[in-house]
């Protein structure tokens, strides 16, 4: 069982009665205690959806180019694929050359 507080208030009251172990009642005060409200925050919504906007479009730009490097790569490693094919045929044909001439001398 809670026994109540019977401390005295801050301000100067006159106890109303007693107890039966002589502690005196004081009575209670009309006005609630005013509680302190915590400030409001205000955040920054628009900015936070503006940032997020702005990183969907860097994210967008940033894939698209790697996207473009990406194809233009491949076609680079096509090119010298084809590059190196020709080459070597190229080089076949005129090993080939060197051998017929040197063996017609």
């Amino acid at each position: 069982m809670i026994s109540p507080d019977r401390t005295p208030p801050t301000t100067q009251i006159q106890p109303i009665g007693m107890t039966t172990d002589g502690q005196p009642i004081y009575p209670w005060t009309a006005t609630a205690p005013l509680i302190q409200q915590a400030p409001l925050k205000a955040y920054p919504v628009g900015a936070y959806v503006a940032g997020g906007c702005l990183g969907v479009l860097a994210l967008a730009v940033v894939g698209t180019v790697l996207v473009a490097v990406l194809i233009g790569l491949s076609i680079a490693l096509v090119v010298l694929a084809i590059a190196v094919v020709a080459l070597t045929i190229c080089v076949l044909v005129l090993r080939s050359m060197w051998r017929d001439h040197l063996n017609n001398r």
